[in-house]
């Protein structure tokens, strides 16, 4: 497909020469809470022009793009949206799947965070009286759900997260267990003690369970407590339902070059791995890098998920212009000043030009992470309709 106006395409077939950034911060994570294709391997060429997104480092917001007026609806001059917020976000993730299944079947949908989305009733209230109607379409359109800190880390790492909210989570938890979908949780601390606390506590729920170390909550390295993932096995492991454990690392950054990552993946056994599709955000995995990954270091195979943020632009990603701000192209939204690693901007989801982006061709970022030969994606952002309910 050729480059038109705002949007590129991406072929991750391709290896990346573009030069690396100083430094990823890496995009958003929403606040709320929060096989293989046959591929022939092309020529080496650049695949994202490293130019076209926004210099990360040192971080000056572009003038009308993460200035933030006092009145929001100033951002783009327009009024708050009439539009079901929730239940857009349940039609974007389940066309998505859709889209995705329609061509792999087996490829594994996974949300991250987003609880409230799979019940219409979002109240506390109903909610813990197990009387909200089920969002069943949307569940349908899910294999897994991840959910971060319901034990440690929800507000600062390491510390027990409000017992309240662990009982909201976990009431959740209960309630889905006829649903079908597979349970990771993903707690913030490196105490042994406090693992096997959590652990214990979702022993009925039949969960993956991962503590990602510090610093804070940036998932940019494995886990050193334990040494070895529970579970660890020498089994082949294509699905996320065979899993035993799985490792999460979302900013690559500290590990230097993208040889060093792949490195420091492949030196493990964890049954499922999460990462992003791109070193430090900006440069593109390859289908070769992608074999060298897909293997546990006991020799055996492993299941390989990709992160997709759905719900904010993040101005380093490959499809990021310099020209764009507020209100331009229109689907962007202002700035999202809470974002914790990265510049990123809200975005009006449910356009029709923001999800073109997304998925529906084999040169969209979902295509391109299939094409790679990931065994799902975990989706990121999903919590963007509380943002915009309070807009």
């Amino acid at each position: 497909m050729a480059e038109a106006g705002w949007r590129k395409e991406w072929n991750p077939i391709m290896d990346d020469r573009s030069r690396e950034p100083k430094r990823l911060l890496f995009g958003s994570r929403w606040k709320f809470v929060l096989a293989t294709c046959s591929i022939l391997f092309a020529s080496a060429m650049p695949i994202a022009n490293s130019a076209s997104a926004q210099q990360l480092e040192p971080f000056v917001p572009p003038p009308n793009s993460l200035s933030a007026p006092g009145n929001r609806n100033e951002a783009t001059g327009t009024e708050k949206p009439d539009v079901q917020f929730a239940d857009e976000m349940r039609n974007l993730v389940i066309q998505l799947s859709r889209w995705a299944k329609s061509y792999r079947s087996d490829f594994s949908i996974i949300a991250l965070n987003g609880l409230e989305l799979t019940e219409y009733l979002e109240t506390t209230l109903f909610a813990s009286r197990g009387t909200a109607e089920p969002a069943r379409n949307y569940l349908r359109a899910l294999d897994g759900i991840m959910i971060e800190a319901p034990f440690y880390g929800y507000d600062t790492y390491g510390e027990p997260t409000d017992s309240e909210e662990t009982k909201y989570i976990l009431g959740y938890l209960e309630r889905l267990k006829t649903a079908g979908l597979e349970y990771f949780a993903l707690d913030y601390t490196d105490k042994s003690d406090a693992q096997q606390a959590a652990r214990q506590k979702l022993s009925g729920l039949d969960t993956l369970y991962y503590a990602a170390p510090p610093p804070d909550k940036q998932l940019s390295t494995l886990a050193k407590v334990p040494r070895a993932p529970i579970g660890a096995n020498p089994y082949v492991i294509d699905n996320i339902r065979d899993a035993k454990n799985y490792g999460i690392v979302l900013d690559s950054s500290p590990y230097g070059t993208k040889e060093a990552f792949i490195n420091a993946m492949i030196d493990t056994n964890y049954d499922v791995l999460i990462i992003d599709p791109f070193h430090r955000g900006t440069i593109p995995l390859t289908y070769e890098d992608m074999k060298r990954l897909r293997y546990k270091k006991v020799g055996t195979p492993r299941t390989i998920l990709a992160y997709l943020n759905i719900g904010t632009a993040e101005t380093y990603r490959y499809y990021w212009q310099n020209n764009w701000r507020a209100g331009s192209p229109e689907f962007i939204g202002e700035g999202n000043l809470d974002a914790r690693w990265g510049q990123e901007h809200h975005v009006y989801y449910w356009s029709q030009a923001w999800q073109n982006i997304l998925f529906g061709s084999e040169n969209s970022y979902l295509g391109g992470i299939m094409k790679l030969g990931f065994d799902g994606v975990v989706l990121g952002g999903l919590g963007e309709y509380s943002w915009w309910l309070g807009y």
